[in-house]
């Protein structure tokens, strides 16, 4: 299975494509700035705004030590170190966006504070008891075994870190199957999206106090509305197409049908780990 998550998120021209569209906007590495960069690196409902709004309930001091887990090509990464003054590492299965992640790190001077690995978060490269905090967001999508990732995310904590969950989870219609291609998935195969009970239940079976669990129906009306408001205004330089390739309309338009149907909603889930 983890061949085919890194096989549908697989970009390994990706650093071409962006020096391309940056050209055409007449800019560079040089002179990219992480606000022209963010609409491709937060690759999540509500994009940026969710980013800040999340983060901002971990408490992240600057001389914490923080782990993105799915980080993608490590934008989160890079803004909570640049917002906070602290050091991240992310992890992610698909290696052409650590790669494309490493050179942006490079290009917004952040690789001092950033640092980002290909692997698996079942399996993560990290000594026991090594961050302070983490997060994730949308990326249990991807992964049946959930169990297994909030063990091995519990493993690497230290006591007392915090953990933030921002997942794509079943609304209020659970059993009516969902339309895809979606941006983590072209089919069902690849899709483990499951009610927020149930990464509530795996949380507290790791050993997490789960301390609140709640739909983001705000982010996500916000971030429709923000897409709808924006169908006729010029286009940022960089878009999500240049991920998710010719299929990103269909992906996202399918995002929204599913999460008006009641089918998914974005649900965050704050924990500690227990002293």
């Amino acid at each position: 299975m983890s061949g085919t998550v890194s096989t549908h998120y697989d970009a390994p021209d990706l650093i071409a494509r962006i020096e391309a569209a940056l050209s055409d906007a007449g800019l560079s590495p040089e002179t990219v700035t992480a606000d022209v960069l963010a609409p491709i690196e937060e690759f999540h409902v509500g994009g940026r705004m969710a980013t800040d709004t999340l983060l901002r309930d971990l408490n992240i001091r600057p001389a914490d030590r923080a782990l993105d887990v799915g980080c993608g090509t490590g934008g989160t990464s890079r803004h909570a170190a640049a917002q906070f003054d602290c050091t991240v590492e992310g992890i992610d299965l698909t290696d052409s966006f650590i790669r494309a992640g490493r050179t942006l790190t490079d290009w917004l001077k952040l690789d001092g504070k950033v640092a980002l690995h290909c692997g698996s978060a079942l399996d993560m490269p990290f000594e026991t008891a090594r961050f302070d905090l983490g997060w994730m967001f949308h990326v249990g999508m991807n992964i049946e075994d959930k169990q297994a990732l909030f063990n091995e995310v519990f493993r690497v904590l230290k006591p007392g870190g915090r953990f933030l969950v921002y997942d794509i989870m079943r609304g209020e219609d659970e059993t009516t199957p969902l339309t895809f291609p979606v941006p983590w998935a072209g089919s069902q195969a690849s899709s483990f999206v499951r009610p927020p009970r149930q990464y509530d239940e795996a949380l507290r079976s790791a050993g997490f106090a789960v301390t609140k669990s709640e739909p983001r129906r705000d982010i996500a009306d916000a971030f429709f509305a923000q897409a709808a408001s924006q169908a006729s205004q010029p286009r940022p330089p960089l878009t999500l197409a240049l991920i998710m390739g010719e299929t990103a309309r269909d992906k996202f338009a399918n995002l929204k049908r599913n999460y008006e149907a009641g089918r998914i909603v974005p649900v965050a889930i704050s924990c500690e780990k227990p002293i």
